[in-house]
């Protein structure tokens, strides 16, 4: 007897069916009033959940994923790239131009998404695209909702491929922060993830997650950036590898074929300091705090990772308590006695 295989079709089919159990579930318990995850005011433990299907899906569709996604809670819900559209693939680029959400007046995709963020009270984050206010062209634009339903903002796609401006996509002009009640938070979509610069520029912004929206996975580029600009990043993908990784780059949840929709519980109350100079105050901030702060060490990396319990102390405070030296407030240092010593006159 031949081994039993399952097809990518088949695979799809099952996956999609499943969700609209789960669908139906969330209809039957949405008069029910479940508990939310507890978070004091200075604890900052954030739930994430990222949809990794494929672009330009229906309204219905996208209805019964964030409805799935919605079970565990999260603070904030991720889409994929071009996860909606008001207009076909094929469609020409004068109607796309015409008939995408006229931002900020919402469109039918706009107030799609207001009255899902409202109904599950959770901040989502999608990406589609936005018309143009001055001329022809429309950006593919990350569009942040809050717990109301209001739009907080938008960032443009600063690095759209060459084939997306050829047709008529335009250019993003800056790196967009948002602030929300749990923290501050960016975006990028797809192609974006190639210029380091924007990565740069949203570690200097103060970002504490960056939401990457995108059709093309990113692979290790996602905990490399990670660990290099000391933040977590989620990402929703079509299928396999979208994740949510920490700023030590560790995978704490990842999409597969047949679990798309993944999340994870994140804690933006961290820091990462180097091992040098700091294990004795690492020591006695352990000892005072226990199980209130968290300490794992990342021996590769000669860092530890401190992340804050407390109900009423941050992490930043206790560093500050113990005087302990952040990762980039010591590699600053390093680079002030590097060209403090440098012999003068030559080699």
């Amino acid at each position: 007897m031949g081994k039993a295989r399952v097809s990518y079709r088949t695979g799809t089919v099952l996956s999609l069916a499943m969700l609209l159990v789960v669908a139906a579930c969330v209809g039957e318990t949405s008069g029910v009033d479940l508990p939310q995850p507890h978070r004091t005011p200075q604890t900052r433990l954030v739930g994430v959940s990222c949809v990794c299907y494929p672009p330009d899906r229906s309204i219905a569709e996208t209805e019964q994923l964030i409805d799935a996604a919605a079970l565990d809670k999260p603070d904030l819900i991720l889409l994929t790239e071009g996860c909606m559209q008001n207009t076909p693939p094929a469609a020409s680029r004068q109607e796309k131009d015409a008939r995408s959400d006229p931002l900020p007046k919402p469109g039918p995709i706009t107030r799609f998404l207001m009255r899902k963020a409202a109904q599950h009270h959770a901040y989502i984050i999608a990406s589609y695209w936005r018309k143009s206010s001055h001329g022809p062209g429309r950006y593919n634009s990350a569009v942040l909702f809050d717990r109301q339903g209001k739009v907080v903002g938008y960032y443009d796609k600063m690095f759209p491929t060459i084939g997306e401006m050829e047709d008529g996509v335009l250019p993003g002009r800056s790196a967009v922060v948002f602030e929300t009640d749990f923290g501050r938070i960016g975006a990028m979509i797809c192609f974006d993830f190639n210029f380091t610069e924007l990565l740069s520029e949203y570690k200097k912004q103060g970002a504490e997650l960056i939401c990457f929206l995108s059709n093309y996975r990113a692979g290790r580029l996602i905990p490399a950036a990670a660990l290099q600009n000391q933040c977590f990043i989620a990402s929703a993908v079509p299928g396999e590898n979208g994740v949510i990784v920490d700023p030590l780059g560790r995978t704490l949840a990842e999409s597969s074929h047949y679990g798309r929709i993944i999340f994870a519980r994140i804690n933006l109350d961290s820091r990462i300091v180097h091992i040098d100079y700091n294990a004795d105050r690492v020591r006695r901030l352990k000892e005072k705090y226990g199980p209130l702060v968290k300490v794992e060490t990342a021996s590769p990396e000669a860092a530890y990772f401190l992340s804050s319990l407390h109900p009423e102390k941050s992490i930043q405070a206790m560093i500050e308590e113990f005087q302990v030296e952040t990762l980039d407030a010591y590699l600053d240092r390093a680079r002030s006695v590097r060209l403090r010593e440098l012999p003068k006159g030559g080699n």
